[in-house]
Parts: C-alpha cells; sequence; structure tokens
C-alpha cells in the first residue's frame, strides 16, 4: 500500500479559515491535484469534509478512471442527499463496529455505498481492509486536518504534497488538526522536490517519510 497525503494550504499552515474558507488553489494546483487521482486507486476524506464541502471526488480537469471513493467516520451523520453518494463511482465509508445510524445505513446500501465497521478501527487498519478486499494498493489523502492528522499520527503514509497559497489566515483548520506531538517525537520527513507552480504565486512541496510502518 502506498499512501500519499496531497493539501493546499496558506503560508501559517491552515487548510482552511475559522469560517471553513479553503479555496486555495489555483487553476494550475487544481490540475496537479486531479492528475494525482487519476493515478490512484481511491481517495480517502473524513466525514466533516462530506458535510462541510459537499464533494464529488471525480476528475474534472484530466481524463482518466475515477478511483474509488474512501469516508472515514466515527458518526455515520450524513445526509443521503450528498453528491459523494449520488454519482460514479464506488463509495466506501468506514467506521467503528460501535457506530449505529440504522435509518442512514439502510438507506444509503440501496444506493450501493459500502460501509465497512471494524473492530479496531484506524486508519492503518482501513488502510489493510482496502488493499485485501478491495484491491486498492495507491490511496491519496484529501483531508480534512483530523484524518491528516490520524494518518500522521499513525506513521502510514508515504508522501506528503503539499502547495503552499499565498494566503495568511491566522486562525482555521491547520493541515494536521490534532491534539499535536512533543516537539522531539514529532516525525521528520525528507524533501524530495520543490516547484514553483505556474501561477508564480505557490510553491509545491513533495517530502517522502522514510520511517512509515511497513506492514501496510
Amino acid at each position: 500500500m502506498y499512501v500519499i497525503i496531497f493539501s493546499t494550504i496558506t503560508i501559517d499552515g491552515k487548510l482552511a479559515s475559522k469560517d471553513y474558507y479553503s479555496e486555495l488553489s489555483c487553476k494550475y494546483d487544481k490540475v496537479r491535484q486531479h492528475i494525482l487521482r487519476s493515478e490512484v486507486d481511491a481517495i480517502m476524506i473524513g466525514g466533516n469534509t462530506v458535510r462541510i464541502d459537499n464533494p464529488s471526488l471525480t476528475l474534472k480537469y484530466v481524463h482518466g478512471k475515477n478511483p474509488i471513493r474512501v469516508i472515514i467516520s466515527n458518526s455515520l451523520n450524513f445526509d443521503i442527499n450528498y453528491k459523494i453518494f449520488n454519482t460514479p463511482p464506488q463509495t466506501i465509508i468506514y467506521t467503528s463496529n460501535n457506530s449505529e445510524n440504522k435509518d442512514f445505513e439502510n438507506k444509503i446500501k440501496e444506493k450501493g455505498v459500502i460501509i465497512r465497521k471494524l473492530d479496531n478501527f484506524n486508519i492503518c487498519n482501513v488502510m489493510n481492509d482496502l488493499e485485501s478486499n478491495f484491491n486498492v494498493h495507491k490511496v491519496m489523502i484529501e483531508g480534512g486536518g483530523k484524518l491528516i492528522w490520524s494518518v500522521i499520527k499513525e506513521n502510514c503514509f508515504d508522501e506528503l504534497r503539499v502547495t503552499i497559497s499565498p494566503r495568511v489566515f491566522g486562525n482555521g483548520v491547520s493541515l494536521a488538526n490534532g491534539e499535536g506531538f512533543l516537539g522531539k517525537n514529532s516525525p521528520k520527513l525528507d524533501l524530495e522536490d520543490v516547484k514553483i507552480c505556474e501561477c508564480k504565486e505557490e510553491v509545491h512541496l513533495i517530502y517522502k517519510n522514510r520511517n512509515k510502518i511497513r506492514n501496510l
């Protein structure tokens, strides 16, 4: 399993403002994002991203096969009318065995959406299940901040690709929005590539995680 985190953030490391504004990408960055979508088997997002952005997660700026869409949710608190549940391709929701929303579960299964409940519900186990049961070998993590934090905390990613947008939010949702590491225990990534965007206002960075847990 190969896992790539992709995000566009402000100079001060926020992927959304305090009012959840997140339109940071230029047209070239959007193309970069969709090229990567076309190269992976699955795109993964958190439940808040579904509720706030209502994305379809399909290819728009390049041609290719749409990847499977994967949602990580603790609550199953969704409206069945969200785009991701009503347009192809396949959508899979991962949650814990303790999560229960029978009305939603019954209605969403009628739409062909798969719900996977795991005893030990964490991101690394989700990755293993995707590979074992859905033939997924390459995953793109698109956010939000809580999901990205979990992926980094569990150390189950290979790359971080981040575009720096020329904005400063001061407050909002951080790239990795969690309890945080103690300074000495924080992961250190290896810079692989730096590119000034074609728009001349953004910088795209690629980091490699040499210490990923290798049981994925």
